[in-house]
């Protein structure tokens, strides 16, 4: 079943995407704009996506590559595409005229591997790096340039009866995603950009009593928050954040630190740029 409810179960099947034709040309958010007269290695990002791939694959994480095309340049980026939930795959709208496309090879590349996809939203704009679990029973959903009011109004709709509770958080659009201030690594743990944040989400989760490993903003735009949980309290995280990566070990997490800053000039780090597929509960 290609199922998950929550950040951190064990990861068992996965969605990327080869830098193939990686380019920031046309910067599209930030950190993008930030390199762009630097440009990109596609041979660096290359070798650094492959380590990714690798390091997923000896924790036993089945990766399904994307089929890719000359005109999607940020589409090494697969979780915007979405999120799997509990009923399975859903598709989102891409709010940038530049990633649209992404959703057709995603379907390609799953009919090829005998993937179901759920549901697709009609309207609206819904991006997967803007959905992030809290728990299995509740998500917060961004509500920033790339998903809108009527993107979540689609979400709700096609998962009416899942049992899942969503919270809107809103956020200022430097932060490209929610995902980018805003990740739990366990029950009850979490990095979060609390200058970032509504202050009535993160009184809630004071109120539950969540542990809250707190990054700058800068840290934020440096993907503080954007790592992999893979399950097992396992991380796969980046070089670029070591005081984070500390607070992780401190913590009893096994962090996997990999080298990423070729393919983190796109805005994204391993979060960004893996799609679950398949996840356990636990």
């Amino acid at each position: 079943m290609y199922t998950a409810e929550n950040e951190y179960g064990k990861l068992r099947s996965v969605l990327l995407c080869p830098p193939l034709h990686f380019s920031i040309a046309e910067p599209i958010n930030v950190v993008a704009k930030k390199y762009h007269r630097e440009g990109v290695d596609v041979e660096r990002a290359g070798r650094q996506h492959q380590g990714f791939v690798q390091a997923l694959g000896q924790e036993g994480v089945r990766v399904v590559l994307a089929e890719t095309d000359f005109h999607s340049r940020y589409q090494l980026n697969t979780r915007d595409l979405g999120v799997t939930t509990r009923k399975g795959i859903l598709f989102g709208r891409f709010f940038l005229p530049t990633r649209w496309g992404e959703h057709r090879l995603a379907e390609r590349t799953f009919a090829r591997e005998g993937i179901p996809l759920f549901h697709q939203i009609p309207a609206g704009n819904f991006e997967g790096g803007d959905f992030v679990y809290i728990d299995s029973r509740r998500a917060a959903v961004g509500t920033g340039i790339r998903t809108d009011l009527l993107g979540i109004k689609c979400l709700e709709v096609a998962l009416h009866d899942a049992g899942l509770a969503f919270i809107p958080v809103d956020f200022a659009e430097d932060f490209l995603h929610l995902d980018m201030i805003f990740n739990p690594v366990s029950d009850g743990v979490a990095v979060t950009c609390r200058e970032a944040l509504p202050k009535s989400f993160l009184d809630m989760l004071a109120g539950e009593g969540f542990d809250i490993i707190d990054i700058s903003p800068d840290e934020a735009l440096d993907h503080g928050t954007n790592f992999l949980s893979i399950g097992g309290g396992k991380v796969i995280s980046h070089t670029k954040i070591p005081r984070i990566n500390d607070e992780l070990a401190g913590r009893g997490f096994k962090v996997i630190p990999l080298e990423l800053d070729e393919l983190q000039k796109s805005g994204g780090g391993p979060r960004c740029m893996s799609f679950p597929l398949q996840r356990s509960r636990d």
